[in-house]
């Protein structure tokens, strides 16, 4: 079994036993109360399959972590990255509509799965201080492309300052810069031609 860290563990079997609670409620009120399954086995279900797509997420999301902290990049690998993107794809199908609410990939759970599939797509998450030393843009400019959605923005749960936790696909930043110099107008020949020369006229001959 992948070895993650406590809050991770914790994290998960919290995730694990909401959604049994759940399931709990709706059979519940489907029935009328009359059929319930019970408290959740939290044992059970952090070993069950989806359990261990978890910790795999998990494990490598920590790892990326742990190689950022040291300014590294940590390797991809072909066959994991298929392997997480498969993880990531059933978790997704199993977690149904929650994946399509912005608050989810604000979660410790969600921005795991957010960190794993951008390593197997072989991206980069990076801090928008980073973004505009890449892009040239000012802070307030790229948090504008944010704001009107531009440019996707996440947020790491972990760092409290919303600010400071901000986080960009260095891919998106990319196609950001793209499409703003395709954006940019250049001078056309005829504009040119209408501009006044510059070229200071040659000097006379001094007369000896």
């Amino acid at each position: 079994m992948a070895r993650i860290s406590t809050s991770a563990e914790l994290e998960i079997k919290t995730l694990l036993v909401n959604w049994w609670a759940a399931v709990n409620t709706q059979l519940a009120a489907v029935t009328g109360a009359a059929v319930q399954i019970g408290n959740a086995p939290v044992d059970v279900l952090y070993t069950s399959e989806i359990g261990q797509r978890l910790v795999r997420i998990a494990e490598l999301a920590e790892a990326i972590t742990v190689a950022e902290n040291r300014h590294e990049a940590y390797p991809w690998h072909e066959e994991r990255a298929a392997q997480i993107l498969e993880d990531c794809e059933v978790v997704e199908n199993w977690l149904g509509n929650h994946t399509q609410q912005d608050a989810f990939w604000t979660s410790p759970v969600g921005f795991m799965i957010l960190r794993a599939k951008v390593w197997a797509h072989q991206d980069q998450l990076i801090t928008l201080s980073t973004a505009a030393e890449i892009s040239g843009m000012s802070l307030s400019v790229l948090s504008q492309r944010m704001t009107r959605g531009q440019l996707p923005g996440y947020r790491d749960p972990k760092i409290k300052n919303p600010k400071h936790g901000r986080r960009v696909r260095l891919s998106d930043l990319r196609n950001l810069m793209t499409d703003t110099a395709n954006r940019i107008p250049f001078p056309s020949p005829a504009y040119m031609l209408m501009q006044p020369a510059r070229v200071p006229a040659p000097s006379s001959p001094r007369s000896s």
